[in-house]
C-alpha cells in the first residue's frame, strides 16, 4: 500500500486471528516509527512489548483489576474534565454508532460493561505494545510519542497487521507494570494491541466518520 492507503484504510481492529505476529516484524515496525520526528531528536518513547504468553500474562492482569474494581488512576490526565462541545458531539456519534452497530441497547448495562471489558481482554489480540516516556516528560514529549505511535501503527499495517490504541487500560499502570518490566520512572501513556485480523467478525466492519479536509482547515 501507498501512503495514502495506509493511512486512510486504518480503523480500530476489536477482532484478532491467532497467529502470532513475528519478532522480526514487530522489530521492522518499531524501526519505521523510530523516524518519527521529536524535538532535538530526543526520541523520548519506549515500547514494551509482549506476544503470545507474554500478551495473555498483561490480559490477566488488567482483567483481574477491572474484574476486582481496582482504584483507577492514570498515570497523566488524558482530557480535559469539560470536552468542547464538537470533541463532546463526536465522541458521543462514536459510542451510540458503535453500540448499534453491536446491537448493545441503552439500557443493556450487562452487555455495555461486557463491551468495556474487551478493552481489559485486549480485544483477543496475540499482541501489546505499551507506550512509555520519562516521569519527567512534559506536554511537547507528548507530541513526539504521539507521532512515534501513529507511525507505529501505519508500519504494522505494511507488515500485514491491524491495531487498535487504547488509554482506558493505562488507568491500570500497576497491571501493565509488573507484566512487562516497566520501571518506575516511566509514565504509562496508552497500549496498543495488535495482530492479523479477523476479516470475518462483524465488529471489524465498523467504521467512524470523519471531518472533511475543508472543516479542518483555516486558510490565512
Amino acid at each position: 500500500m501507498d501512503a495514502m492507503e495506509l493511512m486512510k484504510g486504518r480503523y480500530s481492529c476489536r477482532a484478532y486471528q491467532p497467529e502470532l505476529p513475528t519478532r522480526k516484524k514487530v522489530l521492522e515496525a518499531v524501526e519505521a516509527a523510530s523516524f518519527a520526528a521529536s524535538s532535538k531528536n530526543t526520541q523520548p518513547w519506549k515500547l514494551h512489548i509482549g506476544i503470545g504468553e507474554s500478551c495473555d500474562k498483561v490480559r490477566a492482569s488488567l482483567t483481574e483489576a477491572f474484574d476486582t474494581g481496582a482504584p483507577a488512576g492514570a498515570d497523566y490526565k488524558y482530557a480535559p474534565d469539560s470536552l468542547p462541545q464538537e470533541m463532546m458531539d463526536r465522541a458521543r456519534t462514536c459510542g451510540f454508532a458503535l453500540f448499534q452497530h453491536k446491537g448493545i441497547g441503552r439500557d443493556d448495562k450487562a452487555a455495555r460493561k461486557a463491551h468495556d471489558r474487551e478493552n481489559f481482554k485486549l480485544f483477543g489480540a496475540p499482541a501489546v505494545a505499551v507506550l512509555s516516556l520519562p516521569a519527567a516528560a512534559e506536554k511537547g514529549n507528548f507530541l513526539d510519542a504521539g507521532q512515534f505511535l501513529g507511525y507505529f501503527m501505519l508500519a504494522l499495517r505494511e507488515a500485514g497487521y491491524e491495531s487498535v490504541p487504547m488509554f482506558s487500560v493505562a488507568n491500570y499502570p500497576r497491571a501493565l507494570r509488573a507484566p512487562l518490566g516497566i520501571p518506575d520512572d516511566r509514565i504509562v501513556v496508552c497500549a496498543v494491541a495488535f495482530g492479523v485480523p479477523d476479516a470475518e467478525a462483524h465488529v471489524n466492519a465498523f467504521r467512524t466518520t470523519r471531518e472533511s479536509a475543508e472543516s479542518l482547515v483555516s486558510w490565512a
